[in-house]
């Protein structure tokens, strides 16, 4: 029985657990008192930033919750999907469906098996017909925008591109790869060439898609010189809503390179771990001066690459998509949260080495009423490894066993001395408002 659904508060609350005999008569009520204390806001340092993002904790908080259930790892080559927590997400129900996700890259293959049902089109413009149908300065950009050779071809010859959009929003359809974000659209904003590219060609497409419907970009790009005309254009995105999420680069520097440096007051930046959240050995740090950096899957990443195929790469240019999907996930379950709050959201619900879950502890009393059996147990000081606490045990034997377990936690004894004689309640009492957490009828007699 999941507790989180009650919405405890942090504070004090009891526990009572109602004992019945055969005739259905109330024997033993024994009231154990617990109380809740939030969890620690996530640290940040100076390698791993505020450490690997929770899409599961990150999702719920967004609709104010705590965290979301843990469930079955998808495994194989989807386990970066798996270390951000991402099925954990899908089981409430949010996939990234109605967001768009804009990918400053190389461009996308948008006839990839894995990725043209998830592609992005501008329904504004007729194909083919050489005019500009919106009007938005671009003629027949039904598939995006080439900024780095300013035309409407947005297909990716290079592969980069599409492995990025792969992470984001590969369909999940049983093969391939599965996007984190696997129902939302990819708009493909070309801004590089195979070679790479220029600062204008990148503001300017950060400009094009939040002109053009994105919700989030990501840019899976970088340089080592700041540039003010990215910087003006992340600005604007942040005032329009727009999450711009930026890898942090590749050159195992002590700080970010740019535009992902701007993270300390636009956007997010991602550096890269391994499948063990080990911290990637090129990936640029987070550095001294706090900003909003996450780690994220980047070693070893498999995704679609043109041409029907996939492949493995590593990189932070890995790891941001990886952040763009969770961010994905997030609007498509709050569409109301801006830029800043993300970036709270974000940072506040990653792991950095630090216990995140809600704690209890017996410094309260137990009393017990209508006293006929000897009807004991306690709530030791625990700490639980997640913000999910679950009554996930009850045997019905001589020593019947209730227990808050998440993990690898602990069980605690209730001793029935004369088991069979009785029927239990489990009733959980938040602000005033008793709520019947576990209630076995009386036909089912303790064995």
């Amino acid at each position: 029985m999941n507790l989180a659904g009650l919405n405890l508060a942090s504070g004090n609350h009891s526990l009572w657990a109602v004992a019945y005999d055969k005739a259905g008569a109330v024997s033993n009520v024994v009231e154990q008192k617990f109380s809740l204390v939030p969890p620690p806001t996530s640290t940040y340092n100076s390698t791993s930033g505020y450490g690997l993002i929770n899409a599961a904790a990150a999702v719920a908080k967004a609709i104010g919750q705590n965290t979301f259930a843990d469930v079955t790892n998808l495994g194989g080559n989807d386990w970066g999907a798996d270390l951000v927590k991402a099925p954990e997400v899908w089981a409430k129900g949010y996939t990234g469906k109605g967001i768009v996700v804009a990918v400053l890259d190389t461009g996308v293959d948008y006839n990839h098996t894995d990725l043209k049902g998830n592609i992005w089109t501008n329904s504004r413009e007729i194909i083919g017909n050489g005019k500009d149908d919106d009007g938005n300065g671009f003629v027949d950009d039904v598939y995006g925008w080439n900024f780095h050779d300013k035309n409407n071809k947005t297909l990716d010859t290079h592969g980069h591109g599409t492995h990025v959009a792969g992470t984001i929003a590969g369909v999940r359809n049983n093969f391939g790869v599965t996007g984190i974000a696997y129902d939302a659209k990819i708009m493909s904003v070309k801004v590089l060439g195979n070679e790479g590219g220029s600062s204008l060609s990148v503001a300017g497409g950060i400009r094009y898609a939040v002109n053009n419907g994105a919700n989030v970009i990501n840019m899976s790009l970088g340089s080592n010189s700041p540039s003010s005309d990215i910087l003006a254009a992340l600005q604007y995105a942040s005032s329009k809503g727009v999450i711009v999420v930026m890898a942090a680069g590749n050159d195992r520097l002590t700080l970010p390179g740019f535009p992902a440096r701007y993270a300390d007051k636009w956007g997010i930046a991602v550096g890269a771990v391994d499948r063990n959240n080990n911290m990637a050995s090129f990936s640029n740090r987070a550095g001294s001066n706090p900003l909003a950096y996450v780690t994220a899957p980047g070693v070893s990443i498999y995704s679609t690459i043109p041409g029907n195929g996939y492949s493995f790469m590593s990189g932070t240019s890995m790891a941001a998509p990886h952040v763009a999907g969770v961010v994905a996930l997030m609007l498509s379950a709050n569409r109301s949260l801006s830029d800043s709050r993300v970036r709270e959201i974000v940072t506040q619900s990653a792991f950095n080495g630090q216990n995140s879950a809600f704690v209890t502890n017996n410094a309260l009393s137990t009393s017990t009423v209508n006293t006929k059996t000897s009807l004991a147990y306690s709530i030791n000081q625990n700490t639980f490894s997640s913000t999910t606490p679950k009554i996930v045990n009850l045997k019905t034997d001589l020593n019947a066993v209730y227990s808050f377990k998440e993990g690898n936690m602990f069980a605690n004894p209730i001793n029935w001395l004369q088991s069979t004689s009785f029927y239990q309640k489990i009733q959980l009492e938040s602000a005033a408002n008793p709520q019947t957490i576990l209630n076995l009828d009386k036909k089912h007699l303790l064995q």
